[in-house]
């Protein structure tokens, strides 16, 4: 829809930007973001926001994809201050339920510079693959990611396929780690207590 701007769809860059592209069937990755004309007269101004993972589930014929709602550059700065921005996704006119990430960006002026590199990464440190148009495989790192709800939904993680190699662990086990680390940091003053006792429990 108007003022969301396509990125990158299952790893590749997106044929167009600003309006439709192809997609397949089923899991799905795409990388968006808010370029918006908010506020009026002459303080209008564009408000464009930090890129955003999100991951859909296709099983219809259209996906519509709406900004949050934000008619002013205070409205905006709302909307993604908490980091699970309100996407208004619809699947054949029927909300479709989703999942997010904020892409993480580079220290210094230009965080999203190279958005490609970035989302290259991104899918690298979760073990995430693509096969025939979407998404093939996802590593225990981003089962946790998922876990991470937006005010949509939290889809169902997927299946897991055990891997019979040692050396691999040690990365994905620092995935977990940094992972966690990006989770607790999103989650609420009463999550991140509850959590804590949950911790302590587990000693």
């Amino acid at each position: 829809m108007k003022g969301v701007s396509l990125l990158y769809i299952n790893g590749q860059e997106a044929e167009s930007k600003t309006s439709a592209n192809t997609i397949e069937e089923g899991k799905n990755q795409v990388v968006l973001r808010m370029d918006k004309k908010v506020g009026r007269g002459s303080s209008q101004t564009v408000y464009t926001s930090a890129p955003y993972v999100i991951d859909i589930n296709v099983t219809g014929d259209e996906v519509k994809v709406n900004h949050p709602v934000a008619r002013s550059k205070q409205e905006a700065e709302a909307a993604f201050r908490t980091g699970t921005p309100e996407w208004r996704i619809t699947q054949d006119g029927n909300t479709l339920q989703y999942t997010q990430e904020k892409l993480q960006g580079r220290d210094g002026f230009l965080p999203y510079s190279d958005v490609g590199e970035l989302v290259a990464k991104h899918n690298e440190q979760r073990g995430i693959t693509f096969s025939g148009g979407e998404v093939a495989q996802v590593s225990t790192a981003a089962a946790t990611t998922a876990a991470v709800a937006t005010t949509a939904v939290v889809s169902e993680a997927p299946k897991l396929e055990a891997t019979s190699k040692k050396a691999p662990e040690t990365v994905t086990n620092q995935n977990n780690v940094e992972q966690l680390k990006a989770w607790y940091l999103k989650a609420s003053k009463a999550e991140r207590k509850e959590f804590r006792k949950w911790m302590i429990d587990q000693e």
